[in-house]
């Protein structure tokens, strides 16, 4: 098995990354790889410590695998610009928001099981596990429904080229799609400006237009806050605000995609763990936090050491790039005994979301729809199981955990 390959690339990304990556943990956990040009950070405590220490690591200069293409907005976003921003955004995130979006998710999943229900067989990632989180993010953000289908294929067209920059038409495509979304979504913060909604750009395009006391979060220091000055009642730039809506689009649909995906997965698998939960709900929020380990959506994320340092006792010198294995950390046998066994009585603090001040803002929406996708899945539809042998199709990416199709029988729901 080789051990050095491109971390940024996709096709890297197979079924050989498991091996690869337990041998990188056990023996060369802080690992220079030299097709990627970045240290493989792959142990827990190393992932936790890099991300905490974001005066050290920053993320101003890309925290994708692979060189620095176009800044993204808010993950790529120093303090303390990071968290004036994420004072701004929070506002559409808060219990309350998302006790809204919970109403409307729950609407959206029976809505969606309706129709699947009785077919007795679907594709769980295109009938489920895509309209779910994608519908919700619409509604966020103020898609029209006759637009899903745009919206759909702008997300896929660009996660589609992160680790393919080597392929000219997944590029093109990206920035087509990227072009339009951005024109699609400044019609939309133009209109919610001139007529506001209850939806999340009404929401940003006020913080943006009032100006709004940034809540600082704990892990900035007084420094930091000294810095920004009367800069405290900032606001949200127009391209702020459309790189916000990419950001959205991306992450709050893809990831969500790919962790419902991976939790179905798991308890087709592990139907003892299945019956558990069916007859015992309470028990899935619980599980969730397992699932999220094991499955980790997000691949990888980069950070660039703004000094010299040493991690794990090996030299990193200013302005080299390291590379957190998130699902690397979340089976480090030094933070979790028998890492590989799916056990839903094991509370985990996981990395799935990342930790410190780039902590997923919308982990709290994810936990939310996976628990209510789980809930109404094992309540209405408690018998899935695959249809193939190989179960699930997988794609390539460098960024998200990637499953194409998943198709899967169950008995029919009866629908009086």
């Amino acid at each position: 098995m080789e051990i050095d390959v491109d971390f940024a690339h996709s096709a890297c990304w197979n079924d050989r990354m498991t091996e690869r990556m337990r041998w990188i943990r056990e023996n060369e956990p802080v690992y220079w790889s030299e097709k990627t040009q970045a240290f493989i950070v792959s142990r827990y405590k190393d992932v936790v410590h890099v991300s905490k220490n974001n005066d050290v690591f920053c993320s101003g200069e890309g925290v994708l695998p692979g060189p620095l293409i176009a800044k993204l907005g808010l993950i790529d976003e120093d303090e303390p610009r990071h968290g004036a921003m994420r004072g701004l955004i929070n506002r559409g995130f808060t219990p309350r928001m998302v006790r809204t979006w919970e109403t409307i998710f729950q609407r959206i999943t029976d809505e969606t099981l309706d129709q699947v229900g009785p077919k007795g067989e679907c594709d769980f990632v295109e009938d489920i596990a895509v309209p779910l989180p994608l519908i919700l993010i619409a509604e966020m953000i103020g898609i029209r429904p006759e637009d899903r289908k745009r919206f759909h294929h702008w997300s896929d067209a660009m996660i589609s080229a992160q680790g393919n920059m080597d392929d000219p038409a997944k590029v093109m495509s990206a920035a087509v799609a990227a072009n339009e979304y951005m024109e699609y979504v400044t019609e939309i913060i133009e209109d919610r400006r001139k007529h506001p909604r209850q939806d999340l750009i009404s929401i940003l395009v006020r913080a943006k237009d009032d100006g709004v006391l940034v809540q600082y979060e704990d892990n900035l220091n007084l420094n930091d806050v000294a810095l920004v000055g009367a800069d405290i009642h900032r606001e949200m730039n127009n391209d702020e605000l459309i790189k916000l809506c990419i950001l959205l689009l991306v992450a709050g649909n893809e990831t969500t995609r790919n962790g419902l995906t991976g939790a179905m997965q798991l308890l087709i698998e592990h139907p003892e763990v299945r019956t558990r939960l069916i007859e015992d709900p309470s028990r899935i929020p619980g599980a969730i936090e397992e699932m999220l380990r094991l499955v980790s959506p997000v691949l990888s994320f980069a950070r660039t050491a703004t000094r010299d340092t040493v991690l794990r006792g090996v030299p990193i010198a200013r302005g080299q790039k390291v590379l957190m294995i998130y699902g690397s950390a979340n089976r480090d046998a030094e933070m979790f005994e028998d890492p590989d066994r799916f056990d839903i009585d094991r509370r985990p603090q996981h990395v799935a979301f990342g930790i410190g001040n780039h902590f997923c803002l919308g982990a709290n929406l994810a936990r939310m729809e996976m628990r209510v996708a789980l809930t109404e899945l094992l309540r209405r539809i408690p018998d899935m199981s695959y249809t193939s042998p190989k179960g699930s199709e997988f794609g390539f990416s460098a960024l998200v955990r990637s499953v194409l199709h998943m198709p899967v029988r169950y008995t029919p729901e009866r629908i009086d």
